[in-house]
């Protein structure tokens, strides 16, 4: 097993998209960053520009965070596309093939994607990080934090949410062996589609009198939902539904692994 991550570990630098991606990252944080800052110094509200996080000159680290990665868009996007043609690599190579036989059960294949897509993930949302605090610096007159441990549990739920929806999309392309499927399933994902289909299945629900908000169940709701600051327990839900949505994409992964031959 460990062999199969360090395997999967050293494929992931090699891969194209892995240097396109990360060049799409800093562009995208660059110009949210000097659009917020072009907002912020061409309006004289001040109540817009708190809901910017623009104050006293500089930027609000955690609010940053919160209209980038908690509104879903390109930033989950771009992880999305790297993870479906990561995942799916191996059957374009080759290499799935000549190391399958090599294993005793073909579901540690699908485990060790996995282990490596949230060590990506986790290394994305780090990368994130600091280029939003260079580009703060760059383009405001520093950066605001208030309160350091709830920006903290903010990222430490934002990045578990994230790993969640990562592993539910690689479920999706590892099942399906399929870019395009995967994809498809991304962006619909990443970008908060699903979430916009299911506001309009809530309202036949509701005219059914059927009283239930469907994107409370969702991944990417969970992740639109969170509030900046809160206790724990008002993080509880989102936890849970992340946690059955990872069990859920891991063993449906591993069991079509196992039962599939590997072509």
């Amino acid at each position: 097993m460990l062999n199969l991550i360090r395997m999967d570990l050293h494929r992931l630098p090699r891969n194209m998209a892995f240097k396109v991606i990360a060049i799409l990252l800093v562009f995208e944080t660059t110009l949210t960053a000097f659009t917020f800052s072009y907002m912020a110094n061409h309006t004289s509200d001040l109540l817009e520009m708190t809901e910017y996080g623009f104050l006293n000159g500089k930027m609000t680290l955690g609010l940053f965070v919160q209209m980038t990665l908690g509104k879903l868009g390109d930033f989950a996007l771009y992880l999305a596309i790297f993870v479906v043609l990561f995942s799916n690599g191996d059957f374009s190579t080759g290499f799935i093939k000549t190391i399958a036989g090599q294993v005793r059960s073909r579901g540690m294949l699908a485990a060790s994607k996995f282990i490596c897509v949230t060590i990506y993930t986790i290394c994305y949302i780090a990368f994130f990080t600091v280029i939003s605090i260079i580009d703060c610096n760059i383009f405001f007159d520093g950066v605001r934090v208030p309160d350091m441990g709830e920006l903290v549990k903010y990222m430490l739920l934002m990045l578990y949410m994230y790993i969640a929806m990562m592993f539910l999309i690689t479920a999706i392309a590892l099942i399906f062996r399929s870019n395009l499927i995967g994809i498809i399933g991304g962006i619909l994902i990443s970008t908060g589609l699903l979430s916009a289909i299911l506001g309009l299945v809530n309202i036949l629900l509701d005219r059914l009198n059927i009283d239930i908000d469907l994107k409370k169940y969702t991944i990417t709701g969970s992740i639109t939902s969170v509030a900046l600051t809160g206790d724990l327990s008002d993080y509880t839900r989102q936890i849970i539904v992340c946690a059955v949505y990872m069990v859920a994409a891991v063993t449906a992964t591993v069991i079509s692994y196992n039962k599939r031959d590997i072509a």
